[in-house]
């Protein structure tokens, strides 16, 4: 638990409600100096005493717990090592006093960073467009051609005086011609800028998809009642049984998707989910803030969540948790028993977090070889990279070694935390005849203490087998690490 943003929370909270310190002592049944500890945060407070004191200063203890603030110092803490990669910055305060004093400029920074890398993505894909473009290559050595010969026949008008008078409207044609062709090679260039081709996509809008899936845990229950009301009805069989379609001349109906393979089980439970979950996904959406006035976000949650409903109607709540309690969440045996892919298992043992019936808490993670992460699901003691790639010593890079094989084991960050990491690099789409495997490496993360739940946890002894880690290279502070690409952000 944070106890730095506890501390914090705890004593802003105290003082918004006008109590001494040791007033709200003798009330939790501690004495002064001993909440005075925990404000400073010299002692943790145990879950016991966080009831108490979230009683007295009327408010739910999950505002106590500072899940919500320990994500944003972590985003803070990684645009601070993002800026020192640039340029010398300044002794900072730590990330956890920041946020815990001044949530709400944290939130604003974070804001402005984000739009600050949203700028800069775009000036560089326009530099890039612009460097390598063969239409606007084309274009401006059409212009620089017309430009030179308009130039030249304008000259030899004005400067020589014999010309007579069938030379002369030979050369104003060449320039009256060349000036057309200039003026539509122009207006074909306005065009192309204006064009929607040369719209650069945001990072904003996946950071938003990711902040409404953190913040839900990725668990919306409203998903789930749909998936579970679709099978009761018989809607999600009828979808993936339903029997071919013939034509007139009884060969099979071409797919409306225009695809050469047919729809997978997924895909037709996620367009079946487009039909009937449509609700369900509004009134989520309407719930998050952002979502209102950003299209590209707003089309991406979207599709997020009924790729989510779908997954649920594959992989029914109650049946999955049951069996992955069985198979002691193994993603193998699960994607054999539901008929689904390993990344589709994985990813569904993330949402298992239905009060009163949650499974183990994995983080997600999914990246492709250049290590660019396309997805990310932290844990409140494991923050993901978001800015740039993660330590190199992770699984979900090793794996990539060994495709279709699990790579797994401890370890341990420099805050002493200690988790079990497991990865798997699966192949997303064949190969084509000379080409390269299209490879994504899947990998999960639970807590140390939640390992003896775990099958990838089998056969590793703990303390030999746990890996020194840390987050990303600007965050860490193991000198010297073999692995190390950047200096540290801190000493």
């Amino acid at each position: 638990m944070a106890t730095k943003l506890i501390g914090l929370k705890i004593r802003n909270l105290r003082m918004q409600a006008g109590l001494a310190q040791g007033t709200l002592a003798q009330r939790t049944g501690i004495s002064p100096s001993y909440l005075n500890l925990i404000e400073r945060n010299r002692r943790p407070a145990p879950t016991a005493l966080l009831d108490r004191i979230a009683a007295e200063l009327a408010v739910d203890r999950a505002q106590l717990d500072g899940e919500a603030e320990r994500r944003l110092a972590d985003e803070v803490r990684e645009v601070s090592a993002e800026l020192a990669a640039s340029e010398k910055l300044p002794d900072l305060a730590p990330a956890e006093q920041f946020v815990g004093h001044h949530p709400g400029w944290a939130a604003l920074l974070l804001r402005v960073y984000r739009s600050y890398q949203d700028r800069d993505a775009a000036v560089l894909a326009l530099a890039d467009r612009l460097e390598h473009d063969p239409f606007l290559r084309d274009s401006v050595h059409q212009m620089l051609t017309q430009v030179t010969s308009i130039r030249s026949a304008a000259e030899i008008v004005h400067a020589d005086d014999t010309l007579d008078a069938a030379d002369s409207r030979r050369f104003l044609k060449i320039v009256a011609d060349d000036s057309a062709r200039l003026s539509q090679t122009a207006r074909a260039l306005a065009g192309f800028f204006d064009s929607a081709q040369t719209r650069v996509r945001a990072a904003t809008p996946t950071e938003k998809v990711d902040a409404l899936i953190v913040e839900s845990q990725n668990y919306f229950p409203e998903l789930e009642d749909y998936a579970d009301a679709a099978r009761a009805a018989g809607d999600a069989g009828r979808v993936l049984y339903s029997p071919p379609v013939f034509d007139a001349a009884g060969d099979p109906a071409d797919d409306p998707t225009g695809s050469e393979d047919p729809p997978s089980p997924f895909e037709r439970l996620r367009t079946r989910a487009r039909q009937g979950a449509a609700d369900e996904v509004a009134a989520i959406l309407a719930r998050h803030e952002g979502f209102e006035q950003d299209d590209a976000a707003c089309r991406l949650a979207t599709e997020a969540l009924f790729a989510y409903a779908a997954a649920a109607m594959l992989m029914p709540y109650e049946p999955f948790l049951t069996a992955a309690e069985r198979h002691r969440y193994d993603p193998d045996r699960l994607a054999r028993l539901f008929g689904v892919s390993y990344e589709q298992a994985a990813h569904r043992l993330t949402t298992l977090r239905r009060p009163g019936r949650e499974g183990v808490r994995f983080a997600f993670m999914r990246a492709d070889p250049s290590g660019y992460i396309s997805k990310r699901l932290p844990l409140p003691r494991l923050p993901l990279p978001r800015y740039g790639s993660a330590c190199p010593l992770w699984v979900i890079y090793g794996a990539f070694q060994t495709p279709g094989m699990t790579a797994r084991a401890y370890g341990a960050l420099t805050s002493g935390d200690d988790f079990l990491f497991f990865a798997r690099a699966v192949e997303k789409q064949p190969a084509t005849a000379g080409g390269t495997r299209h490879l994504m490496s899947i990998m999960l993360a639970c807590t140390a203490d939640d390992a003896s739940r775990v099958a990838a946890g089998d056969g590793i002894e703990r303390r030999a087998g746990t890996v020194p880690v840390g987050t990303t290279c600007r965050l860490c502070v193991r000198e010297a690490c073999r692995q190390r690409q950047e200096p540290p952000l801190v000493a």
